[in-house]
């Protein structure tokens, strides 16, 4: 004779589907501290899910609001204490960057601009991340520029901020070379790549927009 099994409450069910969660979270960091490559991956998924956050409430977060401002928003949905996720704004990285996120060993800074018209603005915060706070090192290769924008056609804003660092990131990079990337998850998004002039190691950047256009045809009806 089959003995039955012990059945479950709904409480005990919604308990264990908490700690499967809890144990998926771990699992996932535990991912990311095995290699650099696998935290930029891990790294990457937190930006995006964050960078969306911040555009499904693009008609309550303010483009008025400061950069840094914008910057504490975005690294709210990303720092996880209890996960060993740290994220901090102008934190001391050879000067005061405004992104600088850690898992163990590992680093990924960032510059956030808001970006209106020229470009000069968007390549000086390139500038300071690849030439300032970067150190290249084998921990700590790859970083991003987010970008706050308010532009209509964020893809023609990202496709002339593209040209615009091909042409000036080789006058200050001594490798004198940049290589441009699209990205093949996010056509908004692409990476740049050279070579660090402290650590002659490799140097990825990721550029992110985060669009703040909101102008819903329904408020003119």
């Amino acid at each position: 004779m089959s003995i039955p099994s012990q059945r479950m409450s709904l409480a005990q069910l919604d308990q264990d589907a908490f700690l499967n969660k809890i144990h998926y979270s771990l699992e996932r960091v535990r991912f990311a501290v095995q290699s650099y490559d696998n935290f930029k991956q891990f790294i990457r998924i937190e930006l995006d899910e964050a960078i969306k956050y911040m555009e499904q409430n693009v008609n309550k977060i303010s483009f008025d609001l400061s950069e840094d401002q914008l910057t504490l928003i975005l690294l709210s949905n990303i720092k996880n204490p209890h996960m060993g996720i740290q994220a901090f704004h102008e934190d001391n990285q050879r000067g005061h960057c405004d992104i600088t996120i850690k898992l163990h060993n590992y680093t990924w800074h960032g510059e956030a601009k808001k970006h209106t018209s020229a470009y000069s603005y968007l390549f000086k915060g390139y500038a300071q991340l690849t030439e300032r706070y970067s150190s290249g090192s084998a921990d700590s290769c790859s970083g991003g520029l987010i970008i706050y924008s308010k532009n209509i056609r964020c893809k023609d804003m990202m496709d002339s901020w593209s040209e615009h660092l091909k042409k000036c990131a080789p006058r200050i990079h001594a490798c004198r070379s940049i290589e441009i990337e699209p990205c093949q998850v996010n056509p908004l998004v692409f990476h740049s790549r050279h070579t660090h002039k402290t650590s002659g190691l490799p140097y990825e950047v990721t550029h992110y927009p985060i669009n703040f256009h909101y102008d819903p045809a329904d408020r003119k009806l």
